[in-house]
């Protein structure tokens, strides 16, 4: 795959900003996520060195299919399945796979490490209460609602730092030819 600057540099632009917000906010809006799938689709359609639109739909399912199941079963937000599915669009199943694949290794490494300082510093329980215990095993106290789990790090943080890898990895190989 030739990768060009233009290239490396529009989708490090939007999963850059897909982190900051969720970092932020915790939500990967639409308004982030369906223009960055349609330009993903657009660049390798008509591109030079695009991957082509077959690739690109590919890629796009893929996303769209790994974090599918995790929503259904509440393990993440849709804003996640969108975010993974228009960067699919953009770098096709293939690197869409190892970048995902690397985002699980960073997510598992960071959620142990946060976990485990996170005890240290407050507890066990403390700990428990504030990522492990599930809204539907807590009790309403007073007729507050009972909490919703927090998650222990927005995923699209991993996935941005393991895309950001894939592309330099990408740029190199591309140099040194």
């Amino acid at each position: 795959m030739h990768v060009g600057y233009d290239f490396a540099f529009l989708v490090a632009l939007y999963i850059t900003i897909a982190a900051v917000v969720d970092y932020r906010t915790k939500k990967i809006p639409n308004w982030l996520t369906v223009p960055a799938a349609l330009l993903g689709l657009a660049f390798n359609a008509f591109a030079p060195h695009g991957l082509g639109p077959v690739t690109a739909l590919l890629g796009f399912a893929v996303g769209f299919g790994l974090l599918l199941l995790p929503w259904i079963l509440g393990g993440g937000g849709m804003g996640d399945v969108k975010m993974l599915a228009a960067l699919g669009a953009w770098l096709g199943p293939i690197l869409l796979l190892v970048a995902f694949a690397g985002a699980a290794i960073l997510a598992a490494v960071a959620a142990t490490i946060i976990i485990a300082i996170s005890t240290m510093n407050t507890g066990i329980m403390a700990t428990q209460d504030r990522y492990i215990r599930s809204s539907a095993g807590a009790v309403q106290a007073a007729g507050r609602p009972a909490r919703k789990t927090r998650r222990v790090l927005p995923f699209a943080v991993p996935v941005a730092v393991s895309t950001w890898l894939v592309l330099a990895w990408l740029l190199l190989a591309h140099s040194a030819r």
